[in-house]
């Protein structure tokens, strides 16, 4: 007899592999705003929690949009 590997719910236990996504793709507001806000985490020494990142990195990076979309650009 075979050991079933399902978890006690009945669901398959999955380990994530983290999915790779080149720089190229990242809009440059986010990857700003993971700047802005892990800089500013490690020079207030403040810990938080995975959600509350992505949170604070989510709301600076549409500030920077938002900012940017203001912004003329002139070509020659």
């Amino acid at each position: 007899m075979t050991r079933d590997s399902r978890t006690r719910t009945g669901k398959k236990s999955r380990k994530r592999s983290p999915s790779l996504i080149p720089v190229e793709q990242v809009s440059p507001a986010v990857l700003t705003a993971s700047r802005d806000v892990a800089f500013t985490l490690q020079q207030l020494s403040i810990e938080l929690d995975g959600e509350e990142v992505l949170k604070a990195v989510l709301d600076r990076a549409a500030h920077l949009e938002e900012q940017a979309s203001g912004i003329t650009l002139i070509e020659e």
